[in-house]
């Protein structure tokens, strides 16, 4: 039987010299520049105007039939940056275990908070959710 020998030959040793993470250096900088502008008009302050706040009760039921009909809601959380509400939060309710509701945002990334958290809760038009307005 004839004995077979495997040969590696790396990219180095025909030549190929790598630059390594050179190459990416300015890619990366534009798009880390570019995040953190759009970083800083996210955050910049707004204004928010403070919603009636609802009983645990009314939230809870507001809460249960987005969850039944599967329908979006608008949560304004019950805290305050800079003596300013944070934005009103589009998301749909994905469930809930024990005290933690969890919620489906827009982008795709998931959360949960308490009926604690949230000051105010409304449902919004199906439409503007799947963004069906032009």
């Amino acid at each position: 039987m004839k004995q077979t020998s495997i040969t590696r030959v790396t990219p180095e040793q025909l030549g190929y010299k790598d630059r390594g993470i050179v190459k990416w250096l300015g890619m990366m900088l534009s798009d880390h520049s570019e995040a953190l502008k759009k970083e800083k008009m996210n955050n910049q302050r707004i204004e928010v105007e403070a919603k009636d706040e609802m009983t645990e009760a009314d939230i809870a039921n507001v809460l249960y039939k987005a969850f039944v009909t599967d329908s979006p809601v608008s949560i304004q959380a019950n805290v305050m940056r800079d003596g300013n509400y944070y934005r009103d939060l589009p998301c749909k309710v994905s469930g809930y275990v024990e005290n933690q509701i969890y919620l489906d945002l827009k982008d795709g990334r998931v959360t949960h908070c308490t009926l604690e958290q949230i000051r105010n809760v409304e449902a919004i038009n199906p439409l503007d959710w799947y963004d069906k307005r032009k």
